[in-house]
């Protein structure tokens, strides 16, 4: 299983790198695009089992992505709340009592604004001044944290974060996953965002890590509300796409609030 982790990761991180890097506009915007097209039919094959609802959900996924993503700020909140209306109110008329109508719609709404409104943030993080090393700074935390909390809390881990969401996670993992979280993230800005102050980049790497690791536990309810252990097997040994990004998703608004504060000088 590891040997395949390691494996997709292998494959995945330098596509990913280079397209923050040197793609910055379209080409990352597609990307995050792609993203949240395969995050969205997860979530909604989980929740439903009409290829309509389905299909809808996603669809009106996509679309808040990528209003949220590339219109104008003034426009972009309107075009994403017009989203998650027409993802909840297609259920008001479908079968089922007013329980099961209003549920429907509000894990439809749900998924549009996880998947497709903090995911959009960033192509928006991106285009500002340094964004792509803000998006990479914001990814190394995350991941970083993912990391330390996994191998920590299988080592010394003794008292259950939340064990009625996931009794595997432990207390010990995530404070390890928060420390690993805020040294990597020091890491990396001090190699490519010197001019930001040492620490506002450990609050914003440790806000960051908080961010993923709630991410995690939202992601894990979910499953568990849907009777599912995975989300996809589209990664091998990582299971779903939202399985891998949940965390990432999680971090994006912090991210680019964390950024615009900093240029406008209070990173300093």
């Amino acid at each position: 299983m590891l040997w395949k982790r390691v494996a997709t990761a292998a494959v995945i991180l330098p596509i990913l790198v280079c397209t923050i890097l040197y793609g910055k506009g379209w080409p990352f915007a597609a990307l995050a695009l792609a993203a949240a097209l395969l995050c969205a039919v997860e979530y909604f094959r989980m929740f439903f089992p009409s290829r309509g609802d389905r299909w809808a959900g996603v669809a009106a996924t996509v679309l808040a992505c990528a209003s949220a993503a590339l219109l104008p700020l003034p426009a972009a909140v309107p075009a994403l709340l017009l989203c998650v209306a027409l993802s909840s109110f297609r259920f008001l008329s479908t079968a089922g009592t007013s329980e099961e109508r209003v549920r429907s719609a509000a894990i439809s709404a749900l998924g549009v604004v996880y998947i497709g409104g903090f995911l959009s943030a960033y192509p928006r993080t991106i285009l500002l001044p340094g964004g792509e090393h803000w998006v990479l700074l914001g990814i190394t935390a995350v991941a970083a944290g993912d990391t330390f909390a996994y191998f920590v809390g299988r080592a010394v881990g003794k008292r259950p974060l939340s064990p009625r969401v996931s009794p595997n996670k432990t207390v010990e993992g995530a404070v390890g996953g928060l420390i690993a979280s805020m040294l990597c993230g020091l890491a990396y800005a001090a190699a490519f965002l010197p001019g930001v102050g040492v620490l506002y980049v450990l609050g914003s790497a440790a806000i960051l890590g908080a961010a993923g690791q709630a991410g995690d536990l939202l992601e894990s309810m979910l499953k568990r509300a849907a009777g599912v252990k995975d989300s996809g097997n589209l990664l091998p040994g990582h299971g779903g796409m939202l399985d891998r990004a949940d965390g990432i998703i999680a971090a994006g608004p912090a991210l680019h609030l964390i950024a615009i504060l900093s240029l406008q000088g209070g990173g300093i």
